[in-house]
């Protein structure tokens, strides 16, 4: 929906809750898509957004819909609701859905909503919840298509049209007489061969799956390497167990990037645009007080250098140009290395030819900006020619410390184990400028002789 009828929907919700106006609430849900009716509940005041919600409650479809779509705090939108009112809004949610937003609820009423549904469907709901949020089990349906091998491609379309709760009929699945995942074959392949044809002799046999304990950002990276619209997720015996589709690949991708994001900022991997004050107050606090922590070391270190300061001014005023040139490499060469770990293109076997291509690119701007800097430093009254090729040799070393640093500890954090953007931000420039000023000083000694 286009910014201008995103708003305008915004604006009349708005406009009929403080009227009063209910039908004119319903027929506006009823014709925005879900979508948009829940991005539009997000903009909303709380007690707004609750009275359009419990307005489409009468329309089950409908509010779960909405649900399945609110990217925002769901509690502050159905906290308060009994289960007996939120049991016919989650009976038309996708399982996958359903796992994921019952997750977020608190133990009482998620008991009372899965008690309401019905048992096929709290069995498939309940199954789901107990994979890893972050793994192909977490995100996968287990409303998939498929089919046994030895049934002919005519039976095979005669049972596509039967089947309307499959999440995604792209692919055919072929399963053997166990269950297992032994083949697959696309809708156009299907319909090209001649009707008698068996499955089996038609289908692709090596197939692209991943287990439901994968990581879905690996999950993420086999989709676009093979470009594929759904990837079927199999259990320890090859058995399929389901699907993950490329809108939950899309997801994934996106929360993915928002916390490597927070975490590089020193936010923390949590929305905490969503959370409590006191809440964004403890995620922030520690990286704020490690920075200040660094900035108070880079004070003190610069006191021991008091005496040199005293004798030569002008090198308190390249502090500046030598920590800031160094902590932006730094954080540049870190932001290449934690995106080509997310997207699978460095491996281990690729960290020292990624390192060296990084020290070569920072070695010429380096020349670059240590050069015009110096030339510069020749303009201020009183520079000489010494002052000049302190700053500069400084430069020169502190951008190359700041492209190891930022190219190195992402790498080594990714091979012990840690989240490399956990590395970055104000871990890596704190380091840079505390070992930059030191550089700076003990540079500036050796060339002023002081």
């Amino acid at each position: 929906m286009p910014q201008d009828r995103q708003q305008l929907l915004v604006t009349s919700l708005r406009r009929f809750v403080r009227r009063g106006a209910n039908d004119h609430v319903r027929r506006l849900v009823e014709k925005a898509r879900a979508e948009d009716v829940a991005a539009a509940l997000s903009e909303l005041m709380y007690r707004e957004a609750r009275s359009v919600f419990e307005l489409t409650l009468i329309d089950p479809v409908s509010a779960a819909g909405i649900v399945a779509a609110y990217e925002s705090d769901l509690t502050e939108l159905i906290g308060g609701l009994t289960g007996e009112q939120l049991v016919p809004v989650f009976a038309e949610l996708a399982p996958d859905d359903a796992a994921d937003i019952l997750q977020e609820l608190d133990e009482d009423l998620r008991a009372a909503i899965l008690d309401g549904i019905a048992d096929e469907e709290q069995e498939v709901v309940e199954e789901l919840m107990q994979y890893a949020e972050d793994s192909a089990g977490g995100i996968m349906s287990p409303d998939f298509f498929a089919l046994d091998k030895e049934l002919t491609a005519r039976e095979a379309i005669v049972a596509l049209q039967e089947n309307e709760d499959a999440e995604s009929a792209f692919y055919v699945y072929c399963v053997n007489e166990e269950g297992t995942l032994v083949g697959v074959l696309s809708l156009r392949q299907l319909l090209m061969r001649p009707p008698h044809t068996q499955l089996k002799d038609m289908m692709v046999s090596d197939v692209i799956s991943v287990p439901v304990s994968q990581d879905q950002e690996d999950v993420a990276r086999i989709v676009a390497k093979y470009d594929l619209i759904a990837l079927p997720v199999t259990d320890e015996f090859n058995k399929l167990v389901g699907i993950i589709t490329v809108d939950d690949v899309i997801d994934v991708l996106r929360d993915e990037a928002t916390e490597d994001m927070m975490l590089m900022a020193g936010v923390g991997d949590e929305d905490v645009a969503l959370a409590s004050t006191i809440g964004a107050v403890r995620t922030r606090l520690p990286w704020l007080l490690a920075a200040a922590g660094g900035g108070l070391g880079a004070a003190v270190m610069i006191g021991f250098f008091e005496g040199e300061l005293k004798m030569r001014a002008q090198l308190a005023a390249f502090i500046p140009i030598v920590m800031g040139l160094g902590g932006n490499i730094g954080v540049q060469a870190s932001t290449i290395v934690v995106r080509g770990i997310a997207m699978g293109q460095l491996e281990a076997g690729k960290f020292l030819s990624a390192l060296w291509h990084e020290l070569k690119v920072v070695a010429i701007i380096a020349v670059i900006c240590s050069t015009l800097v110096a030339g510069l430093s020749l303009t201020m009254s009183g520079a000489a020619v010494d002052m000049a090729g302190a700053v500069a040799t400084s430069l020169l070393v502190v951008m190359t410390l700041g492209a190891l640093l930022g190219t190195a500890v992402p790498m080594l954090s990714h091979r012990f184990g840690i989240d490399p953007a956990v590395a970055t931000g104000p871990i890596l420039t704190t380091a840079i400028d505390l070992f930059g000023v030191l550089i700076y000083f003990l540079i500036a000694k050796a060339w002023l002789g002081i």
